[in-house]
């Protein structure tokens, strides 16, 4: 269902990425998770095992990490459609909501408030604009 905009509107399917990426990126974590913990040996041994035999798989065989691949996009894929809308409204009401609040209460830079003592809303132009040279090379 095409219309005539310029954007395309329609939802691309997103490609997962690789079983090699997701291997190296959860041997990177779990190395991360080892170094935090240094102080237990137990901890540290097993994540940093963990993270070689990650890394081990990522290169050697990638498929064998394929399900774990797939069940990885599918849960960053939940929280997508979970966390971008809570990030987006957050966004909105820190920034937007009170910038729109201070520019109402402090400036009118639409002139929409008319002075009680005018009768119009019409802007007097000042007497040193002539009128050749004001509408000249609007574009």
């Amino acid at each position: 269902m095409r219309r005539n905009f310029h954007e395309d509107f329609a939802r691309e399917e997103v490609p997962p990425p690789s079983a090699r990426s997701t291997g190296l990126v959860f041997a990177g974590v779990a190395a991360i998770v080892g170094v935090f913990f240094w102080d237990s040996l137990t901890v540290l041994g097993a994540c940093l095992g963990l993270s070689a035999l990650l890394a081990m798989v990522s290169w050697l065989r990638p498929a064998l990490l394929e399900p774990v691949n797939r069940l990885w996009f599918r849960f960053s894929l939940l929280l997508y459609r979970i966390v971008n809308p809570i990030v987006m409204l957050l966004m909105y009401a820190v920034a937007i909501v009170p910038t729109g609040l201070a520019m109402q209460l402090l400036r009118d830079p639409l002139r929409a408030k008319r002075p009680r003592d005018a009768s119009s809303y019409w802007i007097e132009r000042a007497a040193e604009a002539t009128p050749e040279s004001s509408m000249k090379n609007q574009f």
